[in-house]
């Protein structure tokens, strides 16, 4: 994920929190670029000129605007309206403008506000991350405890901790109101009321009367907006599709960019997969498209599961930034937001693309399941509660969710003859692997003897997510060989359906116990054997879904034969 895309799931995500009960959201993402009397007015309203001596020690990348005051500034505003503004007393640190500007980095969020996003903290460091000079303000039109209209403005800069001029500062600097009282820590408070409006209008920050909400400026931003467009497409385009979500774009140049999620052929499947989930779609049953409604688990409600099915899609180019959408399930809960692009092991056929939407019922506790940059549903996350089998519904909703896929995925899957060719097959009832039916090929695929042997010995074993495969294969030379002989091994394990055809590969990890070996890819080594040498290599595969019958192919040849190994 890029610095673009962070910045419109963030900033979008944190104007979604502050929305007014029953009110979606709009938000503004304008870029302005400040430039003669302009740039001038801007930069001395703001303060910036206090940075420029000290540039050296502030720990900014080279190309920073306080480096040398450029001919062109850009600065962008993300500007959000039907939202509560930074509502709270400006001078109490619960305030949400002091939780903004003064507590990055922090999780209150995540355990005072109910269906929100995420952490507090990392969602508003997006801010300044996105900031050359790590400088914003933020302006914000609100009500306070009586209901009363109420402008509150701030701005913040985050440098390193450094000395300047004999003096040791910790890099946070404050564009607001310095109060020192006897025997209190010095602070700094917004300016508040008139004052800050009139602020405001001089950093082009200025809000029309009544409307509530807030704007932050990000000063000397590098991101290009077609990025920031692209982030909110590919982030946003459950809430923009399902609720009408509002986000308007504009450059540098007063274009307005426009969001357009339908007419992306990478984020099209997404969004037919969505109106399944949604019951919107014409047809909720076939071989091209399912909806799936989990069973309660726990007592709660679990989601809906929109799948579709597509239809010549190719392998992704990967020098490219398209969405490899084989197999993806798109994670969604209350925000509208796509947590992630979620999918396990390699894709198959058909290739499959959905949408899960997930229950008020479990918000919380998904919400609870993510990390800072909600960016994935951990079953192991520490906020979890333990004795509410909170992991476990976390748990439920990966397992049901590719179960479902995979489920879907063999109903329509064309009909195809089966190859006839197996050497092992592992069945889930059977806690072991069955040695190979009728008789071995020839190491090669030749006929004849051959003077290198290849024994297998593994088993299934129960893991924490499902099952994996474990255990031994022993390959040994004849002691009558002539001299040394390279060879090639393969071990190949891979889920197959009832027509015996290969669907997922699963990673495999090999020991060889001390020889000396060339690994060629995942699944292909080289090394050389001495007559009568015999090596014992350990496997352990990655584990796999316990409804999975998979296929464990070891092979071994003299290197040089011609065939498949």
């Amino acid at each position: 994920m890029d610095a673009a895309e962070r910045l419109a799931r963030e900033a979008l995500q944190n104007s979604v929190d502050a929305a007014r009960e029953g009110e979606t959201p709009q938000v503004a993402l304008r870029m302005h670029a400040y430039s003669g009397a302009d740039l001038d007015r801007f930069w001395h309203g703001a303060g910036l000129d206090a940075f420029t001596a000290r540039v050296g020690v502030l720990g900014l990348h080279s190309g920073n605007a306080f480096e040398a005051k450029p001919e062109t500034l850009r600065v962008l505003h993300v500007v959000d309206s039907g939202t509560t503004g930074l509502a709270g007393d400006p001078t109490s640190p619960s305030s949400k403008m002091r939780k903004l500007l003064m507590e990055i980095g922090g999780s209150q969020k995540v355990v005072e506000d109910k269906n929100s996003g995420g952490s507090y903290g990392f969602g508003k460091a997006v801010y300044s991350a996105s900031s050359r000079v790590a400088v914003i303000f933020a302006y914000s039109r609100t009500h306070d405890a009586s209901g009363q209209p109420l402008s509150v403005l701030m701005g913040c800069a985050y440098h390193r901790e450094h000395e300047f001029d004999g003096q040791t500062t910790s890099g946070r600097a404050f564009f607001g109101k310095r109060i020192e009282e006897h025997g209190i820590p010095i602070r700094h408070d917004p300016f508040v009321g008139d004052e800050a409006d009139e602020l405001a209008a001089e950093l082009n920050m200025s809000r029309e009367e009544g409307d509530i909400g807030t704007t932050i400026a990000i000063v000397d931003c590098p991101l290009k907006m077609e990025d920031i467009k692209r982030g909110v497409e590919r982030s946003w385009w459950p809430k923009i599709r399902r609720e009408n979500f509002r986000v308007n774009i504009t450059d540098e140049d007063g274009q307005r960019l426009h969001l357009r999620p339908l007419q992306d052929p990478e984020l099209r499947p997404f969004i037919d997969a969505l109106d399944v989930a949604l019951g919107r779609s014409p047809e909720q049953s076939g071989k091209s498209r399912r909806k799936a409604d989990f069973n309660k688990l726990d007592g709660k409600k679990i989601g809906q599961l929109g799948l579709f099915a597509l239809v010549d899609e190719q392998e992704p180019d990967e020098m490219s930034d398209q969405i490899d959408r084989r197999d993806t399930i798109a994670l969604v809960r209350s925000p509208g937001m796509v947590v992630q692009y979620y999918r396990r092991g390699f894709p198959s056929h058909p290739p499959v693309v959905g949408v899960f939407l997930a229950d008020d019922d479990i918000d919380d506790i998904l919400r609870r399941s993510e990390p800072p940059e909600h960016d994935q549903w951990d079953a192991n996350a520490d906020r979890l509660d333990p004795s509410s089998k909170e992991s476990e519904i976390v748990q439920s909703v990966h397992a049901r969710i590719w179960r479902e896929l995979r489920t879907f995925q063999k109903f329509a899957r064309p009909p195809e003859k089966s190859d006839g060719n197996r050497f092992l097959q592992l069945e889930r009832e059977l806690a072991k692997l069955f040695g190979p039916t009728g008789k071995r090929e020839p190491i090669g695929g030749g006929k004849g003897e051959t003077p290198v042997s290849l024994r297998p010995d593994v088993l299934i074993e129960q893991a924490a997510d499902g099952l994996k495969v474990k255990g031994q294969v022993t390959i040994q030379l004849k002691e009558d060989h002539e001299g040394d002989l390279p060879v090639i091994v393969t071990m190949r394990l891979s889920s197959i359906d009832e027509g015996h055809r290969h669907l997922d590969p699963i990673a495999l990890t090999a020991s060889f116990n001390g020889a000396d070996v060339e690994k060629v890819d995942e699944a292909e080594w080289h090394l050389r054997l001495s007559p009568g040498e015999k090596v014992d290599v350990e496997v352990e595969s990655a584990v796999y879904e316990p409804d999975w019958t998979v296929d464990f192919v070891p092979r071994v040849k003299p290197l040089g034969v011609e065939g498949k190994a």
